[in-house]
């Protein structure tokens, strides 16, 4: 198993394979969203989710060269004390973004809410690269980071106001949950890059987000099921309704691979315009009930693009000495 791509391939496909794995985290959220739905119990559907994705995950760690030698040299790692153990953890934010799919994504919208994650991600982004969580250690915070966040933020607001008028029925609270899982997924991001240095392949942290996850899903399901919602369930009968887990692995392992292949900053661009342009064609082509694309919800995605263009202008970012 390669961990990138043939340069002559990368310099072509690359970004438009970035944009249609952004796609896939698009179509996640909606079919997660109405899994959610179905069973009647968001909590156990990001649990149901993300089982089916630690499944595919464990099957290619087991069965693959790369994934079990990753094992061994992270656990060498975490031995020797070159890596903490908090940084296993970083697959529960991963569980507060499929949790977020699964309450949010029919009321609010798939375009809606990956708008309300994308504005986390940009101010979770500044304080990732302040502080030097990631392995590029220490990035100062510039004039044209700044502007394109705020330009990222004023956007978002933009788009999202149309929804954000129907507070008595509790979704401007909703968008508070996608908000704060975008701005956790860039220090997710750090520590994973962190533990796939370790291991020396991406197929690890894949597989060390999805069972932490699972593990903080289970308990989380665990506990509402006895206290909240001892009602019985009704099993979804669909299969396409168990994708979700396979297209949040499929993600996982294309962004590793990519990031390798054309760099974090293409493969980012090219993931949240996956995302955002992916969330506005679900929402006109496969709507939830009850949601609408508003004019300004097209607006504020489109300048949403325009601010992370911003944000990301080349040559901006210099390192500062730990």
């Amino acid at each position: 198993m390669s961990d990138s791509i043939p340069s002559s391939v990368a310099s072509a496909l690359g970004p438009v394979l970035a944009v249609l794995a952004g796609s896939a985290l698009a179509l996640q959220s909606r079919i997660n969203g109405a899994l959610g739905t179905r069973l009647g119990d968001p909590v156990a559907a990001a649990f149901a989710a993300v089982v089916v994705g630690v499944t595919a995950v464990t099957a290619v760690s087991v069965l693959s060269a790369a994934g079990r030698q990753g094992l061994l040299r992270l656990v060498r790692q975490l031995r020797e004390g070159r890596l903490s153990w908090w940084f296993l953890l970083a697959g529960l934010i991963g569980a507060v973004f499929v949790f977020a799919q699964t309450l949010t994504a029919d009321t609010l919208g798939v375009s809606v809410l990956l708008l309300a994650v994308v504005v986390g991600q940009s101010l979770g982004g500044l304080a990732v690269d302040r502080w030097g969580i990631g392995p590029a250690g220490i990035r100062r915070v510039t004039g044209l980071r700044v502007l394109g966040t705020a330009l990222v933020v004023a956007a978002v607001l933009l788009a999202v106001s149309p929804r954000l008028g129907q507070a008595a029925g509790g979704v401007t609270a909703l968008v508070l949950l996608p908000l704060l899982a975008g701005t956790l997924m860039p220090v997710q991001t750090a520590m994973n890059g962190r533990i796939g240095a370790a291991a020396g392949t991406p197929v690890t942290p894949a597989l060390t987000n999805f069972l932490a996850a699972a593990a903080g899903l289970g308990v989380a399901t665990a506990v509402h099921r006895a206290v909240a919602d001892p009602s019985p369930w009704t099993w979804p009968g669909p299969p396409w309704l168990w994708a979700g887990g396979l297209l949040g692995a499929v993600v996982v392992g294309a962004s590793a691979v990519l990031a390798r292949s054309i760099g974090v900053l293409q493969t980012s661009l090219g993931l949240v315009t996956g995302m955002l342009l992916g969330g506005l064609a679900i929402d006109l082509l496969l709507p939830a009930p009850g949601a609408v694309v508003a004019p300004l919800t097209v607006a504020g995605t489109l300048l949403t693009l325009v601010g992370l263009a911003v944000a990301s202008w080349p040559g901006k970012a210099r390192t500062d000495e730990p």
